[in-house]
């Protein structure tokens, strides 16, 4: 049987384990720090399904698996290295369900041979607590056309996981990279909920930090709309009130936020193509400033 280690259990991480665990068809273990207890996830018609999942809590213990997901925190990895060396091998895939554009650029270093599949997320959820997910609407995971990419795809199928496969990789990560500098950003900011972009000047705000993403991702080689600040806004206006982002929760919880692999990335690529990024760049110091409580809480 197909073996998967999921090394972050929280909200994407842990319906992605759920998933893969109630589809029956693969072993699954959640790679913790501390017990969960097992699963539970709230769907979006107010049912719930509570899942057991196999759980590992000493990386000195793991042993290589044909697939790593890992869903921890873009600013985690590093802390995720001891188990990427224990689970990845030469046959390993590890497929990278972060946010931003350098799934690459940031793993690569910590997995050996192991062969990288990076992939864009779109699994609205939010952390009630240990092991306990409130899920907004399906989930969706965007990753390249490749040999990899169908493997990802066939191990999803059955889950309830929408798998979708691009040729065009870099348009769907700096998309999705759009709209996470204007949600994530200022969510966590104001520490409100998606209904804070019906005030105007928070609106414009976040076209302005989508706008400068949208011209350093073109420069780059994406393909995107000139009407996407437009766009984001009014998906982001669409969600429901409830909704927020995971740099919100993680404000909430007192946590440091990922917001260097989200305006961070934009900021570091405008320098390379020479697009200025001024409002990222401000949103990135303030940002940063508000994750050092969390650095130093945790």
């Amino acid at each position: 049987m197909t073996t998967v280690a999921v090394v972050g259990a929280g909200a994407v991480g842990g319906v992605v384990a759920a998933r893969l665990a109630a589809a029956g068809h693969v072993r699954v273990t959640a790679c913790v720090r501390s017990p969960l207890g097992g699963i539970r996830v709230d769907r979006p018609d107010g049912t719930a399904e509570s899942l057991p999942v196999d759980e590992a809590s000493d990386p000195g213990q793991a042993s290589t698996a044909d697939w790593v997901v890992l869903a921890t925190k873009a600013h985690q990895t590093a802390g995720a290295a001891r188990w990427l060396e224990r689970l990845c091998g030469p046959g390993t895939r590890v497929a990278v369900l972060q946010n931003g554009v350098e799934h690459v650029e940031r793993v690569s270093p910590l997995v050996g041979e192991a062969r990288i599949l990076p992939a864009v997320v779109e699994i609205s959820a939010e952390p009630l607590g240990r092991g306990h997910i409130r899920l907004f609407g399906p989930p969706r995971i965007v990753v390249p056309e490749s040999e990899d990419g169908n493997a990802f795809a066939a191990l999803c199928k059955d889950t309830g996981i929408i798998v979708e496969q691009t040729d065009d990789f870099l348009t769907a990560a700096w998309t999705k990279l759009c709209l996470n500098v204007a949600n994530g950003a200022i969510t966590a900011v104001t520490t409100r909920r998606m209904p804070v972009f019906t005030n105007p000047r928070v609106a414009r705000l976040g076209r302005a930090l989508v706008e400068e993403a949208r011209l350093v991702g073109s420069s780059l080689g994406a393909r995107l709309p000139d009407d996407l600040a437009d766009q984001v806004i009014e998906r982001l206006l669409a969600m429901p009130a409830e909704s927020g982002s995971s740099m919100l929760w993680d404000r909430l919880a007192g946590r440091p936020l990922e917001f260097d692999a989200r305006n961070g990335a934009v900021v570091r690529a405008g320098a390379r193509v020479g697009v200025p990024t001024p409002h990222n760049d401000t949103v990135t110091a303030l940002l940063e400033a508000i994750s050092e409580v969390g650095e130093r809480a945790s």
